[in-house]
């Protein structure tokens, strides 16, 4: 494709290209959604000659799967551009090229309906959703190569690149110029320090500031042009494909690999157990190219970020005496099953224990990585419980498809098993010595779901993902959960066990009895998350009305912002996630309501007094006047008009005053919508930053008396104590929240 005769200088008919090539061995599907992007091409190639092979249609639909992970079916069905695609197209679009057209045994009048009859049983299993990607299929002969057959992919791609929402889109100047450079850095340097970058963009003719060349970095970040991460600023890599080899000598099929015969049971380790020792890196990086090892600790924390590769919280008993060497897990390179039953393992038995319910998020795809990364969530939160073998060693239990840590680090008398099955993600409690009761639970049940709406919603942006929460007797078998019951407050309290074929008491350790009270006072109003479907959805058309929801009386939380705090939270009992969740509920509800107030009243001379305006009556205001609309509006979620819409609807560069007005509603609506009143670390960076940029842009446009910014540091740099957790909690719960309810 990339010899084909096209004039590079016609920059109305041409764009840049980024073509990619993906591992198809098993180990590499893990790292696949590292690159993967709502707003690319795809080329799904598949041998014709196995269309009755059960591994190659596995692996074909695995790949529609992950696909349609990331499509907008509601965007992409509003679309009015009748010009562009039908109705019935969904992006990003696929097109099918089946090869070995020559090794299909039929008459050489029948070869195309042969060939259309084995892509026919490819797609047999395949919903009606997934085949709108479809765009066109091209059969390929390995022996008697037709150079008009990829001519019309080329073409076809071309014309597809036309129809896509980021083609022909506004770029800056200053970034074009930039790019250029960067592009031919890239040919002699894969991986650049953010030092030369920054030379780099104050020496073209449009020099780029600090907050420009970050815009820069994040916005190239999302397309996959480059991987920037604002936490590991040292380095930007430039080649994502110099990335991907990176990842192929560490992520590798056995048979590429040269073994270390000094290092070799350490190496075996790493393939059945997924245990990386910092010997086996030496020898990875030895044998690799002499860059790799140059900048190997930038490339061991990349891989961190994106968990492709873990370091669990394990106790001593991991290491060798002595030995302080980074220990990592490869949650994809783990073969080994339990040696035996897991509840034989842990002593889990009737006298000692109590097991929980399970707790079952039901999906219709999993994606393959999900559980992966949901394994280094909990494994950056709790120490994974350790197991004594056969031979008498202590391991880890981190497994092919579970896993089990310690929720009581000190007294080890509370576990979690978590485990993956066909489209379910399971979790089970035992808790040891004492009885389960109501609520028990309800912690790890809102850390686990509010993990997993990250990662879909956050991390990687996966618009078309959804789970079901469902329960089941926790005498079921793992293996034979299937998720009976809704997870509902309404739950009877009595009920019929089919496994136990006995009657069960309800016991709801996964919930408590705040949210019941709270759905009573708010008329029964659900308190829906966007990742998660409702047993009673229908998929037909809807209309929605927007009722407004006062649960409890609020009042402004920032007076005593300044005052002398009487003690660190983390000393009365907070941990540093509850600190954090504070800090960004006192920026949300009083920075960012400043903010809206004080654009607001220029335009509106009779405005209520500020402490009788909170963000949602502000934001309504607004819409109202329509005077600031976000920018790019015909790519929102919620039509009609240009309002609304959530995070993946903004991208780096929409710097629009309506575009931060947006920004402001999609913070406070997470931290209202929160079950846990905690925002981790890496989230709470990534709205700092957020809040940080718009805040700027709202200093040089409102120019208030004091700076926003200076108030946002304060907040940052302030100890929080007990009564301003307390205070912002409640203020949060009594925030006026705007439901919509499908009729």
């Amino acid at each position: 494709m990339l010899k084909s005769n096209v004039d590079l200088n016609d920059k109305e008919e041409y764009a840049t290209l980024l073509l990619w090539d993906f591992a198809g061995d098993e180990e590499f599907y893990h790292t696949h959604q590292t690159f993967l992007s709502p707003d690319a091409i795809y080329l799904v190639v598949t041998k014709l000659n196995e269309a009755d092979d059960k591994k190659a249609k596995d692996l074909f639909q695995l790949w529609m799967d992950s696909i349609h992970c990331y499509s907008r079916l509601e965007e992409d069905r509003n679309k009015s551009d009748v010009n562009k695609r039908t109705s019935d197209d969904l992006d990003p679009p696929i097109v099918i090229v089946g090869t070995w057209k020559d090794a299909l045994i039929c008459d050489v009048e029948e070869i195309d309906d042969t060939c259309r009859e084995n892509i026919l049983k490819y797609t047999e299993n395949i919903s009606d959703d997934e085949l709108g990607h479809i765009r066109q299929e091209y059969f390929i002969s390995n022996t008697e190569d037709d150079p008009s057959v990829f001519q019309q992919i080329r073409e076809n791609i071309l014309n597809l690149a036309r129809t896509m929402r980021t083609w022909n889109t506004d770029y800056p100047l200053k970034f074009i110029q930039l790019e250029k450079r960067l592009q031919e850095k890239k040919k002699v340097l894969p991986i650049i320090s953010f030092q030369e970058i920054q030379n780099i963009a104050i020496d073209t003719p449009q020099p780029l500031n600090d907050e420009e060349l970050r815009l820069f970095l994040e916005f190239h970040h999302e397309i996959r042009a480059l991987v920037y991460f604002n936490d590991l600023p040292s380095y930007i890599i430039l080649d994502t494909q110099w990335l991907s080899d990176v990842f192929r000598c560490i992520v590798t099929a056995k048979k590429f690999s040269a073994i270390s015969i000094r290092n070799k049971n350490k190496w075996k380790e790493l393939y059945s157990r997924g245990k990386l020792h910092s010997e086996v890196l030496d020898d990875i990086f030895r044998k690799s190219e002499s860059i790799f090892s140059k900048h190997k600790d930038h490339i061991l924390n990349v891989m961190e970020k994106f968990d492709i590769i873990i370091r669990p919280n394990t106790s001593e008993t991991q290491r060798d005496a002595g030995d302080d060497k980074p220990l990592y897990y490869l949650p994809c390179m783990i073969k080994s099953e339990p040696e035996c039953d897991i509840y034989e393992m842990f002593n889990v038995t009737e006298n000692v224990c109590t097991k929980s319910t399970w707790l079952c998020y039901m999906f219709r795809f999993l994606p393959p990585h999900l559980m992966n990364h949901l394994i280094a969530s909990l494994c950056r939160k709790y120490n994974v419980a350790e197991v004594v073998t056969k031979e008498q060693k202590r391991q880890i239990a981190l497994f092919r498809s579970s896993a089990v840590f310690e929720l009581q680090k000190t007294t080890k008398l509370r576990k979690l098993l978590i485990m993956k099955g066909p489209n379910v993600i399971q979790i089970q409690i035992w808790q040891f010595g004492k009885q389960v009761e109501r609520g028990l639970f309800k912690y790890i049940a809102d850390f686990v779901t509010e993990e997993i709406i990250k990662l879909i919603s956050t991390r990687f942006k996966m618009s078309n993902v959804r789970f079901e929460l469902k329960w089941e007797c926790g005498q079921t078998k793992p293996e034979c959960v299937t998720g009976s019951f809704d997870l509902s407050e309404d739950q009877e309290k009595i009920y019929y066990c089919e496994t136990c074929t006995t009657i069960h008491t309800f016991t709801g350790e996964w919930s408590d009895l705040q949210h019941k009270i709270l759905s009573d006072s708010s008329e029964n109003v659900p308190r829906s998350n966007l990742y998660i479907e409702s047993s009673s959805q229908t998929q037909t058309t809807v209309q929605s009305t927007k009722v407004h929801v006062r649960v409890q009386a609020g009042e402004r939380v920032f007076s005593n912002v300044n005052e002398r705090a009487t003690g660190t939270a983390i000393s009365t009992g907070f941990t540093e996630e509850e600190i954090n969740f504070t800090k960004m509920g006192m920026i949300a509800l009083n920075i960012f309501a400043d903010v809206l107030y004080d654009l607001l009243k220029p335009d509106k001379p009779h405005l209520r007094p500020r402490c009788e305006c909170d963000i949602t009556y502000l934001y309504q205001e607004h819409r109202k006047l329509n005077k600031h609309v976000p920018s790019n509006s015909n790519h929102r979620r919620c039509p009609p008009g240009p309002w609304g819409g959530c995070w993946q609807d903004f991208k780096n560069t929409d710097i629009a005053i309506g575009d931060d007005i947006e920004r402001i509603r999609l913070t406070r609506n997470e931290l209202q919508h929160s079950q846990i009143f905690k925002l981790d670390e890496i989230r709470f960076n990534e709205l700092s930053n957020i809040s940080s940029d718009l805040l700027k842009r709202f200093d040089r446009h409102n120019t208030p008396t004091k700076l926003y910014t200076d108030h946002l540091k304060d907040i940052l740099a302030k100890t929080i104590s007990r009564e301003e957790v307390k205070s912002i909690e409640n203020e949060i719960s009594g925030m006026k929240i705007e439901v919509e309810i499908e009729h």
